[in-house]
């Protein structure tokens, strides 16, 4: 640090000049590749709607959901561990369509409150142009936000149904038996999910990106899933058909899973399937076409 006097001004006494030597040196570690950027946006993006680092109060609704969406699974499988001379299965008690249907006002309930807002408080504080300028690009700011929407969604939709599998295998007279007897289970109980956690994801996110405001964000997915039952239901009413019932987005989804996992679902599953696939593929062409531009706007 260098030290040194100017010139009195006025007759004044002379202010005195400091000289910081500040000087920029080269970055000598490890440089991480661009996944772990991606990784590590996948992971924040995790934990904020799961209150994860944040107040306790942060994490009380999130949790009391998925408290609630396990209770069905636990309960039946707690019941033939702690009772051995109750002779039942827990998928007797509770069958994985029937656990898709209990967990569906859970599900819309989580979505609603954590998907939609995981993309406004970046547009309204404006990072948007300094994420894209240097770690992520907006195609894998895009792809780190629907990674961790498919995560935080399969905790409610997968996370259930592999508890009742699993703990069917843990309360089977012959575990080995059941677990081969039953082994085709568990590719439908994971394509069924997919069917059910790609089409939120895909809608929460696409009306998230429309608007920087949250409580707009929450309440247009809301507006969607609660108002489109309504009108379906009054439309098979009034054309005395079953299917308007596809049309549903709430539980359009969840009878399209249903089907998959045991085949017990009613109604046409031609129109559903067009509507699941132009929510996921509309659902990511309006994410594309909103961060695409590479800016806050």
């Amino acid at each position: 640090m260098a030290e040194g006097r100017v010139g009195a001004g006025a007759g004044g006494p002379a202010p005195r000049a400091v000289l910081h030597d500040i000087r920029y040196s080269r970055f000598s570690g490890a440089l991480r590749p661009r996944r772990s950027a991606v990784g590590a946006f996948v992971t924040s993006s995790v934990r904020r709607p799961l209150g994860l680092r944040r107040s306790a109060g942060a994490k009380v609704w999130p949790f009391l959901l998925l408290a609630v969406a396990y209770l069905p699974a636990l309960a039946v499988v707690a019941v033939p561990l702690l009772v051995p001379a109750v002779q039942v299965q827990p998928t007797d008690l509770i069958g994985y369509s029937a656990l898709l249907a209990t967990n569906s006002v859970v599900l819309l309930a989580f979505v609603a409150t954590s998907i939609p807002s995981m993309l406004t408080r970046d547009r309204r504080d404006r990072v948007l142009s300094l994420y894209f300028a240097t770690a992520l690009s907006w195609l894998e700011y895009v792809v780190g936000s629907v990674l961790a929407a498919l995560w935080l969604l399969a905790l409610i939709v997968l996370g259930p149904m592999l508890v009742l599998f699993v703990g069917s295998i843990a309360t089977a007279d012959a575990p080995g038996t059941w677990a081969a007897d039953h082994a085709g289970d568990l590719p439908r109980i994971v394509l069924a999910s997919a069917v059910v956690v790609l089409f939120h994801a895909a809608l929460g996110l696409a009306v998230g990106s429309l608007t920087s405001r949250r409580v707009f964000a929450v309440g247009g997915y809301l507006a969607v899933v609660l108002v489109g039952p309504a009108l379906a239901g009054v439309l098979a009413v009034v054309t005395g058909a079953e299917w308007p019932l596809a049309l549903d987005p709430s539980s359009g989804p969840v009878r399209l899973a249903a089907s998959i996992v045991d085949g017990q679902v009613s109604g046409p599953g031609t129109l559903a399937w067009v509507v699941w696939a132009v929510v996921v593929v509309g659902g990511t062409a309006v994410l594309a076409a909103r961060y695409g531009r590479g800016s806050d706007a």
